[in-house]
């Protein structure tokens, strides 16, 4: 990827994102590939509404100029401000590998703007379902091993892309309006690989997700995500409805338990002692597998899920 023109220093090993306007961001993304939705949408969107916020930026609802409703996701400047331009554009190209997945349940990056003349604007279609941590509290009766299934399909599409998620928890899987689970919030995930805030207070998004991060991550034998780590994640609140180790209420009794190797606790109200049940809780614990080795790949809990659906 060519150096941005505008007067920047050359050196992107040093080049700080915070000397860098929105605009020249904008650029470095729609060099990487991303698609400009500028002329398919009022950039403005003044009747867009805020629905919530999170660790890199708020979330607004709008949308395109043919009255399709999208998800605005506007990037805070000051998450960027320590962000060094080699790792921007770095992440602009995940960005951009992002934006070309294409599979039923990877919700899907629709291109970028330069949202309100200040913040960087993610774009992408609006679930009306909200995040699956929502949907199974209004759907107490939801399919959850259909969902187990949406889930490890995207991931096994992602990592087929030799993609890794990072950040894969219920909150960060949204439902469409006919129930399919679609994993979403990559970028979180790129741009904390760029700008160092991996468990660090000046993000509390992140430092709220200890409770999935798989063990070998909080001990620091392997500091970065990996397919492993992701598959770890796996099925974590799918079947409870709840957080993962919900008796800890705070992070740090939560490190302390998954650390001694404690492992959560059957939902006996959801995985029933039968064949299926038994089958479900089985991959599960292979997924939490301390040996990151011998945890199976998001395809082969793609497989057993549906052999015991086929069966049931």
């Amino acid at each position: 990827m060519e150096p941005i023109d505008g007067g920047l220093l050359q050196n992107e090993a040093t080049q700080i994102v915070s000397q860098m306007s929105t605009q020249q961001i904008f650029e470095c993304l729609i060099t990487a590939g991303c698609i400009n939705l500028s002329p398919q949408m009022d950039t403005q969107q003044n009747s867009a509404m805020i629905v919530s916020g999170g660790g890199f930026g708020d979330i607004w609802v709008g949308q395109l100029h043919n009255g399709t409703k999208v998800a605005i996701k506007a990037w805070r400047s000051n998450a960027l401000k320590d962000c060094r331009l080699k790792a921007l554009k770095r992440a602009a190209r995940e960005i951009y590998y992002w934006s070309r997945m294409e599979h039923r349940n990877i919700h899907q990056l629709m291109g970028v703007i330069v949202f309100k003349d200040q913040y960087l604007g993610m774009v992408s279609e609006w679930m009306e379902n909200g995040n699956l941590h929502e949907y199974l509290q209004t759907h107490r009766d939801a399919d959850r091993y259909r969902l187990c299934i949406d889930v490890a399909s995207g991931l096994e599409y992602m990592h087929s892309r030799s993609t890794v998620h990072g950040d894969l928890k219920a909150m960060n899987v949204l439902v469409s309006s006919d129930g399919i689970a679609r994993l979403s919030d990559f970028d979180f995930a790129v741009m904390s690989e760029a700008s160092s805030l991996l468990f660090t207070e000046s993000s509390n998004t992140r430092s709220g997700s200890i409770r999935w991060v798989a063990p070998e991550m909080l001990v620091g034998e392997t500091p970065k995500r990996t397919k492993a780590s992701d598959v770890y994640a796996l099925g974590m609140e799918i079947f409870t409805g709840e957080v993962p180790y919900p008796q800890c209420r705070m992070d740090f009794n939560v490190l302390t338990t998954v650390t001694q190797g404690t492992l959560p606790t059957r939902p006996t109200d959801r995985l029933k002692d039968d064949v299926q049940g038994n089958a479900v809780w089985r991959i599960m614990l292979e997924c939490w597998d301390r040996d990151v080795s011998k945890r199976p790949s998001a395809g082969q809990v793609v497989e057993i899920l549906k052999s015991h659906i086929r069966s049931s």
